[in-house]
């Protein structure tokens, strides 16, 4: 076997052990609840079937794609220095199969979710489904394997899937 071939032996020996202690916690609840792991908690505090659209809107970014409707879910994440939780971090999955659209929500809200990185913040998250789609859940996903410093020892690593029901025409 030549050296490299070696190494790379090595590399995939040691990450199947380090990997193998790493696993998903999955949670799930429904509007209201506040689901933790770890250093991260997101609470679903509210859905809007009615998301606000300015009638002023040059630039079409807070109205529904065509034959689209919206769906907005207020929320509120804290973490403790697990790296950022943006807004990508969160779907919707629609009854029947299916996905909503992330929208950026800086004119349908006074208040959109932006990114916590340190600490606590809220805000609206935006989505954009098809009209006459049904969303079931709203879901949340976030991955931080911790920084080579504490990765040896496991420390700030975070692998989170929540899920919430919501009962949304």
């Amino acid at each position: 076997m030549s050296r490299t071939a070696a190494l790379l032996a090595g590399l995939a020996a040691f990450l199947a052990v380090i990997l193998s202690g790493c696993g998903t916690d999955e949670k799930s609840g429904a509007v209201g609840d506040r689901l933790s792991v770890d250093h991260v908690s997101v609470t679903l505090q509210k859905v809007d079937t009615t998301v606000p659209v300015p009638e002023r809107d040059v630039t079409g970014l807070t109205r529904p794609a065509p034959g689209n409707t919206l769906f907005g879910a207020r929320v509120r994440v804290c973490t403790s220095g697990v790296g950022a939780v943006v807004p990508t971090s969160f779907g919707v999955d629609l009854q029947g199969g299916g996905h909503g659209r992330l929208k950026y929500p800086e004119r349908n809200y006074p208040h959109g979710y932006d990114a916590v990185r340190d600490g606590c913040g809220s805000g609206w998250l935006v989505f954009d489904v098809p009209q006459g789609s049904t969303v079931d859940r709203l879901t949340f996903a976030f991955v931080n394997t911790g920084s080579s410093n504490h990765r040896m020892s496991g420390q700030d690593e975070v692998d989170v899937r929540f899920t919430w029901a919501v009962d949304a025409p």
